[in-house]
Order: C-alpha cells, then sequence, then structure tokens
C-alpha cells in the first residue's frame, strides 16, 4: 500500500512537472488604437481557465497561459473585445483596443441616462473626442463633417473661429431655428459659441437622431441634439497624478482653388477686345487710331501713339497678383496641460489652454485662453460632480466679409464691397499698383487702405458651469439633481480711421466711427427628480426617471457709435467729437433686451430590458415655452423604442456569419418653439418714430395670438450588424420625418399696414437613409488597416404652404409645395446667338428669346442643402506609427456664384473689375462660337449662376509615431507622441473659387477656406 502511495505521487509530480513545463508568461501593454494611449483596468484573460489580469497604470499586464492554450481575451468598457492567439516562441503581445466609435458596443450617453449600446433603442451615433483635435481648429463643429451619417457640416467662411451650420437628416423649417441643441455636462449651450470652448477638454460625443433619443428634450430636440461629455479624473492604481502636454505649431495658406483672374498682358488684351475708350487698353493701344478729348473722338497724333506705347508697357510691368499682398501665410500654435488624479472617493481634472491662430487674410485671427477643472467626489451615498469651464477669446475679423446671418437658411449676406478684401481679389485690376494712393476705382489699394486703417473684434467670455448631485436613498432609489449655467458675453469694438480713405466715406462728418458693443447671453438650467432601477431574477432590469426642469436664457446689449474722429486719439472712445445740431457727427445709439425665454418642463423615461434579448423605451414631456401664446403655451411630446438581439434567439444559435445582429425601430413627437427672430414675435411690437414733430410708437409686427408650434413626427427603424466577431460591422437607418405647423411668413394686404404676418401654415418632409461602414481589414500584433464609410441620403419635399403655392425667400431661392425647401429659381439659360452675340433665354413656355425678362424665372431642379452626404476614413497602425485620413464629400448642392458672374461680364456695369482669363474667348464677331455674349450686351442672374457646388475633400491627414521611453526615464515620462496633420489638403470639385463650402445659398465674396499643416507632440507624465 505504501508503495502504491509512493508511485502515485510521484506520476502526479511528473504531470505537475510536465505541465508546468508547458506553461509560459505573456506580458505586453494595451493601449487605445486611435489616441495611442495606455489602457488602465483591462481585462485580461484566457478563456476556459480562471485566470486572469488586469493592466496596471501604465497600460501592462502579465499573465500566465497555462499548458494547451493559445488565446488571450482583452475586454474593457467602451471598447470592442478583442481575441487573439498567442504566437508561438513570443512572451511579449502589445495590444490596440478599438474605442466604441468603432464598433457596436460601449457606452451611450443621451444626456439624462446612459446605457450600452446594446441596450439603446434611438439611432446615435458616437464619437471619440479625440477626433476633433486631429488639427487645430478653433470652433470643433467644423471638425465634425464626415464623422457621422445624416450629420451635415457646413463652414460659411475660413474665419477663425467662425462656427459651422450643422443639421442632422435635412433642414426640418423655413423661419424656425434648424440648428441641433448642443448640451456639455447636461448644459444647453449656445450654438454659436464654439470657438471660446477648447476641444481638448472634451471626452465624448454623442449625436442623437431620432425620436427615441431626442424626445426626452422635448421642443429644443426638433433638429436633433450633440451631447458632449468632458474629461474627468482617474483614481490611478499608482496613487499618482497624469500630466499630459500637448502642443502644435503650424502655417495655413490659401487652398486649391479654381481662380483664374487675368494678369496684365491678359487684362490689356481684353481691354482691346472691349474697345472701350476709357480703359487704358484701347485708349492707349497702337490699333486705335482716336483718343477722347472733352468727350469727343479726334485722330492720334504720333506723340500720341509713342506714348501709349510707353504708357501700355509700364502697365505690363506691374502684373499684381493681389493675393500675394492680401492674403498671407498663417500661424498657429496651440497649447493645452491638464492633471489628473484621485483616489476612491475623490477624482480630479484640472487643465489650461491656448490656442493662438492668424487668419490667411490680414487683420484676422483669433486667441484663445482656457481653464477648466472637473471634480467628482463619492461620500456615503452621496456623489457630487462639478464641471467648470471658463475661457476668453479675441477673434479679430475682415471688414464687411460677405457670410449669412445666424442660423444660415437661405440668406445672402454682404460682402459685395471694396471695404471686403475677399471681393477686392477679384475687383482689382493687375496692372494697379499696391504702393498707389487709394481712390474711386482702385480697388486694391482701397482694400490695403481698410486693412491698415480699420479695426473690427470681438472680445468673448465663456463660461460653462455644472454641479449635479447623486444620493442614494436605497439599492433601487435615486434623487438626482444637476443645476448648470451657460454665460457669454461678446465686447465688439469697430474703428475707422478718420483720415483714411473709407474714414472720409463715413456720411456722419466725413472722419472716420468708432463702435462698441457689448451683448450678455445667460443660460441657466434646474434639473431634478428621482430615478429607479432594480433587476430581479438573470434577465429583468427597470429603469425610470422622473424629472422635472426649468431653462432660464436671457440676454441684453446696448451699443453706439461716435463719428468726428481726432486722429491724435485713435483706437479710443475719447476720439469722438460730441454731436451737436450743427457738426453733423449726431452718434447712433442702439439696444436690446433680448433672449428671454423661459422653459418649463416635467419629463417621464421609462425603459425594461430583458437581458441582452429586448429592450423597451418611453419617454413623455411636457413643456411650456414663454415663446408661445399663452393658450398654446403648453405642449406633450413622446417616443416609443425598442431593440431586439436577433442573434440571443434560440433560432440563431447555429447561426455562426454573424457577431451582431440587432433590430430597432422608435416612433415619436418633438417640437420647435423659436419661429420668430424675437422672442416676443407673437406679440404686437411698437417701435419709436417721429410725428408731426413728436415722439410717438408705430406697430411694426401684427399680434399672432393663434401662433403655435412647429411639430416633428420621427420614424426610425435602424439594423446594427456584426460580421467576423466584429472585424466587419455596420448599421443602416431608414427614417422619416413629417413637420407640421411651419412657420412661414402669409402675404397681407397693404392695406393692413403689414406686409406679412407670421403662421403655422406649412407642413415638409424629410425621409432617408443612413449607412456607416467599418472593417478591420487587417489586424495583427505590428500592423492593422481599419476602413470606413458613412453615406445619408435625405430627401426633402415642401408638402404644404398652407394655401399658398410658393413663398419666395430671396432673390435666387424659392419655397414650393412639391419640391425640396431652398430650391433656386432663375429665368434659363440656353445660350449665344453667334450670328448676333446676344444671349438666349427660355421663356415660362420653354421659348428662345433675346429679351430677358424676371417673370420667365422657373423653379430649377437644384437646392443649396445637399441630399447626399458623407465620408470615408482610414486608420493605419504599424508598429509605432499610426496614420489616420478623413475624406468628406457631399452632391447636390448648389449655389448662385455671384463672384463668377461678375468675373464673366464684358457688360458697361461690370467690366472695370478684374476678369477671368476666359473671358478673352468672349463674342466677338459674327460666326464666333462662344460661352460669353458680347460685350455690348448687360448681365443678368440666370440659370447657368447656380452652380454645383459639391466636392470631394482631403479634410484631414495625421501621422504619428510614439517614441520609445529609455529605461533610466520611464519613471518620469510615461508616453511621448509626435505627430504632424494636415486639413483640407485637396479638393475635387466643379465649383470655380475658392470654395463653395458653405451655410446658405448666394456666395459672395466669403473668406477662403485655409489649407493648414501643422506638426506637434504629446507627452504625459
Amino acid at each position: 500500500m505504501q508503495i502504491k502511495s509512493i508511485f502515485l505521487f510521484v506520476v502526479l509530480l511528473v504531470v505537475s512537472i510536465t505541465g508546468m513545463a508547458q506553461q509560459r508568461t505573456i506580458k505586453g501593454t494595451v493601449i487605445d488604437s486611435l489616441t495611442q494611449q495606455p489602457l488602465i483596468g483591462v481585462s485580461v484573460s484566457v478563456p476556459g481557465t480562471p485566470n486572469g489580469v488586469v493592466t496596471d497604470a501604465n497600460g501592462h499586464y502579465t499573465i500566465m497561459m497555462p499548458g494547451g492554450k493559445n488565446n488571450l481575451r482583452f475586454s474593457y468598457i467602451g471598447y470592442s473585445d478583442l481575441s487573439v492567439k498567442a504566437i508561438s516562441g513570443s512572451d511579449v503581445m502589445d495590444i490596440s483596443l478599438s474605442s466604441a466609435s468603432q464598433a457596436l458596443t460601449g457606452v451611450v450617453i443621451t444626456g439624462y441616462t446612459q446605457q450600452s449600446k446594446s441596450r439603446t433603442t434611438g439611432a446615435v451615433t458616437s464619437l471619440p473626442a479625440a477626433v476633433t483635435t486631429q488639427a487645430p481648429v478653433a470652433s470643433f463643429d467644423v471638425m465634425l463633417q464626415g464623422r457621422a451619417p445624416g450629420l451635415y457640416v457646413g463652414t460659411p467662411t475660413g474665419q477663425p473661429g467662425e462656427a459651422g451650420r450643422v443639421s442632422i437628416r435635412g433642414l426640418g423649417s423655413i423661419n424656425g431655428d434648424v440648428n441641433p441643441l448642443y448640451v456639455v455636462d447636461g448644459v444647453p449651450v449656445a450654438n454659436n459659441s464654439f470657438a471660446a470652448l477648447n476641444a481638448e477638454d472634451f471626452e465624448t460625443i454623442h449625436v442623437l437622431k431620432d425620436a427615441a433619443a431626442t424626445a426626452q428634450y422635448g421642443s429644443r430636440a426638433a433638429n436633433g441634439v450633440i451631447v458632449i461629455t468632458t474629461k474627468k479624473g482617474k483614481a490611478w492604481e499608482d496613487g499618482k497624478v497624469r500630466v499630459n502636454y500637448r502642443g502644435q505649431y503650424g502655417v495655413s495658406n490659401l487652398n486649391s482653388s479654381k481662380w483664374d483672374m487675368m494678369n496684365t498682358d491678359q487684362r490689356l488684351q481684353f481691354e482691346e477686345i472691349l474697345q472701350d475708350p476709357s480703359m487704358p487698353g484701347w485708349a492707349y493701344s497702337k490699333n486705335n487710331p482716336n483718343k477722347l478729348v472733352n468727350g469727343a473722338l479726334v485722330p492720334k497724333t504720333a506723340e500720341d501713339f509713342a506714348f501709349g506705347t510707353q504708357y501700355l508697357d509700364s502697365l505690363r510691368q506691374i502684373n499684381t497678383d493681389w493675393r500675394k499682398h492680401l492674403l498671407r501665410q498663417g500661424r498657429i500654435q496651440t497649447h493645452s496641460l491638464n492633471v489628473s488624479g484621485g483616489n476612491e472617493k475623490t477624482t480630479f481634472y484640472l487643465s489650461g489652454g491656448y490656442f493662438n491662430q492668424q487668419g490667411i487674410a490680414l487683420n484676422s485671427g483669433l486667441e484663445r485662453y482656457s481653464l477648466r477643472g472637473n471634480i467628482q467626489n463619492r461620500s456615503g451615498r452621496f456623489k457630487t460632480t462639478l464641471n467648470v469651464g471658463i475661457s476668453t477669446a479675441t477673434i479679430k475679423y475682415i471688414q464687411d466679409e460677405g457670410v449669412a446671418e445666424e442660423g444660415g437658411a437661405a440668406v445672402g449676406g454682404g460682402g459685395i464691397t471694396e471695404k471686403n478684401p475677399i471681393a477686392a481679389l477679384y475687383y482689382a485690376l493687375p496692372y494697379e499698383s499696391p504702393y498707389g494712393k487709394p481712390g474711386s476705382g482702385r480697388y486694391g489699394a482701397n482694400a490695403l487702405d481698410a486693412y491698415a486703417n480699420s479695426l473690427k473684434k470681438d472680445n468673448q467670455i465663456k463660461g460653462v458651469m455644472s454641479l449635479n448631485e447623486t444620493v442614494d436613498l436605497s439599492k433601487e432609489f435615486q434623487l438626482t439633481g444637476t443645476v448648470g449655467m451657460d454665460f457669454q458675453q461678446n465686447n465688439t469694438t469697430e474703428y475707422l480711421t478718420p483720415d483714411s480713405w473709407y474714414g472720409k466715406l463715413v456720411s456722419n462728418g466725413n472722419q472716420g466711427s468708432y463702435q462698441r458693443g457689448l451683448n450678455n447671453r445667460l443660460g441657466l438650467v434646474a434639473t431634478g427628480g428621482l430615478r429607479y432601477n432594480k433587476q430581479w431574477g438573470k434577465n429583468h432590469e427597470i429603469e425610470a426617471n422622473l424629472l422635472s426642469e426649468i431653462n432660464k436664457i436671457k440676454g441684453n446689449g446696448f451699443g453706439y457709435t461716435g463719428y468726428g474722429l481726432v486722429s491724435e486719439l485713435p483706437g479710443t472712445p475719447a476720439g469722438i467729437t460730441p454731436g451737436t445740431p450743427d457738426n453733423n457727427f449726431i452718434p447712433t445709439l442702439s439696444g436690446q433686451t433680448t433672449p428671454n425665454r423661459l422653459l418649463v418642463s416635467q419629463i417621464g423615461l421609462f425603459r425594461y430590458s430583458y437581458g441582452d434579448k429586448y429592450t423597451f423605451s418611453a419617454s413623455l414631456r411636457r413643456d411650456g415655452s414663454s415663446q408661445v401664446p399663452a393658450n398654446n403655451r403648453y405642449k406633450f411630446f413622446y417616443a416609443f423604442g425598442g431593440n431586439w438581439n436577433i442573434l440571443a434567439e434560440d433560432f440563431m444559435k447555429e447561426v455562426h456569419a454573424f457577431s451582431t445582429l440587432r433590430l430597432r425601430a422608435s416612433y415619436g413627437l418633438t417640437g420647435n418653439a423659436g419661429g420668430f427672430t424675437s422672442d416676443y414675435g407673437f406679440r404686437t411690437l411698437y417701435s419709436p418714430a417721429d410725428y408731426n414733430g413728436n415722439k410717438t410708437l408705430v406697430p411694426i409686427t401684427p399680434g399672432t395670438p393663434a401662433y403655435n408650434w412647429e411639430m416633428n413626427r420621427i420614424g426610425d427603424v435602424g439594423l446594427e450588424f456584426g460580421f467576423f466577431r466584429n472585424r466587419l460591422r455596420g448599421e443602416i437607418d431608414v427614417y422619416n420625418r413629417v413637420t407640421e405647423g411651419l412657420f412661414v411668413n402669409r402675404n397681407l394686404s397693404i392695406t393692413t399696414g403689414f406686409a406679412t404676418i407670421a403662421a403655422n401654415a406649412g407642413k415638409v418632409r424629410n425621409r432617408g437613409i443612413e449607412l456607416m461602414l467599418e472593417g478591420d481589414a487587417i489586424k495583427n500584433r505590428d500592423f492593422s488597416l481599419t476602413l470606413g464609410v458613412n453615406l445619408a441620403y435625405n430627401k426633402n419635399k415642401i408638402l404644404s404652404l398652407g394655401g399658398e403655392e410658393q413663398i419666395f425667400a430671396d432673390e435666387a431661392t424659392m419655397n414650393m409645395v412639391g419640391r425640396p425647401l431652398g430650391s433656386f429659381y432663375a429665368v434659363r439659360w440656353k445660350g449665344v446667338d453667334p450670328q448676333t452675340g446676344a444671349p438666349i433665354y427660355l421663356d415660362k413656355e420653354g421659348k428662345e428669346t433675346n429679351t430677358y425678362n424676371p417673370d420667365d424665372a422657373v423653379p430649377m431642379k437644384a437646392t443649396y442643402d445637399p441630399p447626399l452626404i458623407g465620408g470615408a476614413t482610414m486608420s493605419i497602425r504599424y508598429k509605432r506609427f499610426d496614420l489616420s485620413m478623413l475624406v468628406s464629400f457631399i452632391h447636390g448642392m448648389s449655389r448662385l456664384n455671384y463672384p463668377d458672374l461678375y468675373a464673366h461680364s464684358g457688360s458697361p456695369n461690370y467690366r472695370q473689375y478684374s476678369q477671368s482669363k476666359d473671358m478673352l474667348s468672349i463674342w466677338q464677331k459674327p460666326g464666333d462660337i462662344s460661352q460669353y455674349p458680347g460685350a455690348q450686351y448687360p448681365t443678368y442672374f440666370t440659370s447657368r449662376n447656380v452652380t454645383s457646388a459639391d466636392y470631394v475633400k482631403l479634410r484631414n491627414i495625421t501621422l504619428g509615431y510614439n517614441v520609445p521611453i529609455p529605461a533610466r526615464m520611464t519613471g518620469a515620462i510615461r508616453n511621448v507622441k509626435v505627430f504632424a496633420s494636415g486639413q483640407n489638403l485637396l479638393s475635387v470639385m466643379k465649383w470655380r473659387g475658392f470654395d463653395p463650402e458653405d451655410a446658405n445659398d448666394i456666395a459672395q465674396y466669403e473668406y477662403p477656406m485655409p489649407r493648414t499643416i501643422t506638426g506637434g507632440i504629446n507627452v504625459t507624465f
């Protein structure tokens, strides 16, 4: 018996030693595939065994792999799970995990709630905030273009800090707001204020698109919601804080535009074609036998011919390229420093940022300083989160740029003036010297004079703060409350030197002007209520929220413009001469008390989940808005949604092709209360006026007591799918959105004293399909390649205008039943008569005519809101290198191209401006085949001036390298990454001009979008 025991012990010992010999130790580092930062707390396990560890503060792990096992599994919340086979003979495995934005997993934050992607019933696209900081752009919304299906961003100008026109799933209003609601840490913020916010502090961005996701925001969610969370501190395992520095330097230049204005030789040749004696090209031409003397033509003498030849030669020596004088290479630099840390009770995140971008136009740029402090504390039943972000920005603008008004819908803006240096790039003649004195017709010198003698700037102060308190009443019940503030102050200054060319043209006194304005906007929000979360059995979970909320937005502003400036006191109000009835220096004053509105709401949210198989959600919100008359002030908004994980069904157990297959559907009602330019628009408004020498009040708008809400009914069906363990993944959504009670201005009889009255009298439909597809084409330890594409097609159609067949928006676009919002209308262009050089138009019946009649204008199959938008991404990682690329595109967008119209006209009204090289082929004699009529014919706006604004843009390329850290420095430096980035590197387009990208229907002389190239470093200590 003893011998048997000894024998059994020896056998077991040999087996154990053999097993130990087959075991091996695997170690490595786990990092984020996008940011290349180490991930702390990643679960690393050997499937089928109890062996498991988590990564440490540096992302490192060490795990024992038993004999016979070859796979490791890596999982981390917000990231796609990854299974990797260990390579024989190698004991080091470095892993990159893809974030939730690249997979169908992760956490979705909708503002009031958050849940896993698998239990979300709404159409939500989640983006890591790192994508908005790959290139230094002052307003982060510009970087969202091409990132999410259904999200359109039109950038109205290349002016640093200018916000984009953002729309989600098409335009749903004519006169109402079309911008989405932005929420930062639970606080609604103004949509035009992102120039003063530091995107380096953002952690996640969630785009909410359908009713199940947005109806919880009720009347503010008609155009979708973008929810932003800022970075929070972490309790690092080693107990130490983390310090991170990121800096970039770079330059900006004019992009790859199709700008083909004439040089001096071509201009003089063109003037000789025109045979206009007021222009030097013909006046001094050797082919012109006459000269103009006191309005009469007399023969030239030999001296005249000699002088003319000499004078034209002197002009040819000038040949000014005005881009070199009115534009520049702008420099850019950004710096960001943040500190994070804490313990199991309290965590903190503190940051400071500096951003400085020179515009490519002189006198333009942005400089911003920002600070942020986020603190979280848990003490017993209480959890407190405080988020504070403050910043100050100084933005300098060029004069009279041709940008659209706020909102961007179908407005032309200004810009057709010499004072705008971008317009001067088109107006200024190539033989004009940049060193000449300003004066009438000297467009380049006048623009330089405006640069040198004018100032237009905005000093902004921005503060976004929120305090959230959660109290655990029991395991299931929580009390939650949030108070927040969004404050913005704009302090604007405009100055025009008294002895400058434009200063002398000021109507009040002809001695310049000095203008100041101060505008404040304060948004306050308070939300509180009860949250219930109950889980029972293996599969049942309920979450319910009952909340009340108050939103208050209040603003005011005032300003003045003073005249008769004293040149010895430049740039200060002290230089203003007091106005008297005799000196014509009477100052102008302005003031406002808007915005001023209140929204009171009650909110109910419900979700039931049966395991990971089924989820049902419902929301009900009651809003009361001061922007609506009392009789219609309160409305209910609702949504229902469902999510079905098809793979969890028994009949799918033998189907191995899919790794994810979820079907979701939703339907709901949202609204819009803001149909007026004023928060008091439904009232009868009055303005001061003079009557018989006395002050009085006169009505300026009629009251509209029956005014009501715009209502959006939204239906959505979506399918989320994944193949090959989610190596290939995607989403497809089909939606239908109908807006009823459309805000329109109905025509009134002139006998009423008013031209129009606001009414709810229309209906518009947006119907479309969205697709997101992403795949890891190659994925191994040293090399990975991920490709992605997103597409969205939206068909917009006006169903009703309340009895009206058409409503004109401006001189180029109209809204007509059966057509999309913002459809163009124009007299149709046919061509040029080769025998006479006369333009040929089509009348309303389609018959050819040489007579231009504005009444022959007809609707066109063209709109300024693009029906097809999308983007394509590529991410490559090779060992320590990573490369990312973004291409964005739009199709179906058109715009009235005024600069191109003026640059292709030989008519007396426009020939004094510089012209395109194409105009050398203008019609001259019978038989000529030309696109451009003879110079004797006037130029009008026609259908040929509505041109395609489609483009494909290489929006961004970023190349990075993670620098190896020497062993002796690993205790002080955790990670070093150097990178280079390019923005707007290449554009493929038919557009003639600087850039088709904009936020409105009429292109005038907007600030060109720059091409920006930067290099930077990211260091973590």
